[in-house]
């Protein structure tokens, strides 16, 4: 808990950070936004049926919408799928940014340090989402493909309901599987920008070792932040059924705990590898072990990166 509660004070005292990054976040999803509701206004053709969508979606409503102007959201759609994509590639470049920011907590916000830090690691984080992305194929991607053989040969044994819970059971030891590659993937980030570790999969090796020798640290922790994360969705979903938007005010009120949410998530990102990287020094590391025969008997410091 004091490598979460320091990253956090160190995230708190990095105002301008948070606001860089949310203001990255809301000029990328206006790029869709604006012409999405420009669209929008074109082809509502002044109909008064998606006033049904402010107490809740409508599928009649979107059904006809969708089946007279098709072709022309379809484009944007994909835009916004797109975007998505930039988003992860954009985490990835921002990654090494943020990572120097909590590794000295003390110094000034520098724009221009920022962006050639983020330059500087994107190659080696570039690798690394490969390397994860590789694993998650591998190692997440067998439990559905597990599900779904055991589901077809079950099919004339098992009601719809046991289907159920067997598509359930694999399913949550993929979203376990995702999830432990994907904090691993964190760890290692921190291993490439402390110890200047070039190799993606070694890095990833020694993330992958580190995080199973001290899983309620750091897998319990990422958990914790998806835990956060859940609930701030919850929140806003509760915000949302409490407020109705039937007129400008309300809107507007609602529009504020969105941009709420959307800070609240990017702070949130920025604070689980802030954390990352604090547990990562605040464990110990071990001794490397030489052969006598070696003429060369060091010994790992612990103030030296460790060896996982």
């Amino acid at each position: 808990m004091n490598a979460l509660l320091l990253s956090l004070r160190h995230l708190l005292r990095s105002t301008r950070l948070i606001g860089l990054l949310y203001g990255i976040t809301l000029v990328l999803g206006l790029l869709v936004a604006l012409p999405f509701y420009s669209t929008l206004q074109a082809e509502d053709q002044d109909s008064r049926a998606f006033l049904n969508l402010l107490d809740g979606f409508d599928y009649t409503v979107y059904a006809d919408f969708m089946q007279r102007s098709e072709r022309v959201i379809d484009p944007l759609l994909s835009v916004g799928r797109w975007l998505g994509v930039l988003f992860v590639f954009l985490s990835v470049f921002l990654a090494g940014g943020i990572l120097n920011i909590f590794a000295q907590p003390s110094r000034r916000f520098d724009a221009g340090l920022f962006w050639q830090v983020c330059t500087a690691y994107f190659g080696r984080f570039l690798q690394l989402l490969g390397v994860t992305t590789l694993f998650l194929l591998v190692g997440a991607g067998l439990w559905l493909v597990a599900g779904l053989l055991v589901g077809i040969v079950l099919s004339d044994t098992l009601t719809e309901r046991g289907l159920f819970w067997v598509g359930l059971g694999f399913f949550s030891l993929f979203a376990l599987t995702a999830t432990l590659l994907f904090c691993i993937g964190d760890y290692a980030k921190v291993i490439m920008f402390r110890d200047d570790e070039p190799n993606a999969f070694r890095a990833f090796g020694r993330a992958g070792r580190l995080v199973m020798r001290n899983l309620p640290r750091t897998y319990g922790l990422y958990w914790l932040f998806i835990g956060i994360g859940a609930a701030l969705f919850g929140l806003y979903f509760l915000i949302d059924g409490l407020i109705p938007m039937r007129n400008t005010p309300t809107i507007l009120l609602m529009f504020l705990v969105q941009q709420a949410l959307v800070l609240a998530r990017t702070a949130l990102k920025a604070w689980a590898l802030g954390t990352a990287y604090q547990v990562y020094l605040s464990l110990p590391a071990p001794v490397r072990t030489v052969l006598p025969s070696q003429a060369d008997l060091t010994v790992i410091q612990p103030g030296q990166p460790d060896p996982y």
